[in-house]
């Protein structure tokens, strides 16, 4: 037999804690960035954790990773997450997770310094990566002019341009910084040309320089996700 009252009342009881946990995590968050706004602090938060699949009681893995990046790199705490909550959804969807989302932010705002532009841009190249119908990106505001929609297309034309292979070997998607983080590695030797190109592929014109940034440099990118 089940008891709804009780059952509410646990309920209840599970939601006042979570809050308490996500009240608590919210005020170190403050103290270790600069967010002055509690709301916003808060809304931030909330939206990593839930885009990345943590949880009340991990939150504060959270606040750690945005507090090392925040501190090591050209990007403050802030910027970071305010960033990644707008290409958090897109990053994940394409197989990403938080350590490699804030990676790809820290290494592109090191060079851009605008955390805005930097989350528009990886949205739009997470999306473009993997063949997002062009109607889907126009919607969401974001470049579709010479997207290619094609699954294989795709591929041929990626692989044409860097060698580089956007599918595992069982025939999924790869991650977008597995994809970024490979076609840095060969960045160099590519003729500019090519690299024009290729950008305009994966990112399209408008966002063409944020994704330059993180090409250009590798070694960065991986001793952020390192971190």
């Amino acid at each position: 037999m089940t008891y709804p009252l009780l059952v509410k009342k646990e309920q209840q009881k599970d939601s006042m804690e979570q809050a308490a946990k996500f009240a608590e995590t919210t005020q170190i968050l403050m103290n270790v960035s600069e967010f002055t706004d509690v709301s916003q602090a808060t809304d931030t938060l909330i939206s990593a954790v839930q885009a990345f699949g943590y949880t009340a009681e991990t939150s504060m893995d959270v606040v750690d990773l945005l507090n090392t990046i925040g501190n090591n790199y050209a990007i403050s705490t802030a910027d970071l997450a305010k960033s990644l909550t707008k290409s958090s959804a897109s990053l994940v969807a394409a197989g990403g997770d938080l350590a490699e989302a804030a990676a790809l932010t820290a290494t592109a705002n090191k060079i851009i310094q605008d955390a805005d532009s930097v989350g528009t841009a990886l949205k739009t190249t997470s999306l473009r990566l993997r063949g997002t119908d062009t109607k889907v990106l126009e919607e969401e505001g974001l470049d579709s002019e010479g997207a290619v929609t094609s699954k294989s297309k795709l591929q041929g034309k990626v692989k044409a341009l860097s060698g580089v292979d956007i599918l595992t070997a069982t025939g999924e998607y790869k991650s977008t910084y597995e994809i970024l983080s490979d076609i840095a590695d060969v960045w160099e030797p590519i003729n500019d040309m090519d690299q024009a190109a290729l950008l305009e592929l994966i990112s399209g014109k408008r966002n063409s320089r944020v994704i330059a940034a993180i090409l250009q440099n590798p070694e960065e990118l991986k001793e952020a996700f390192e971190d």
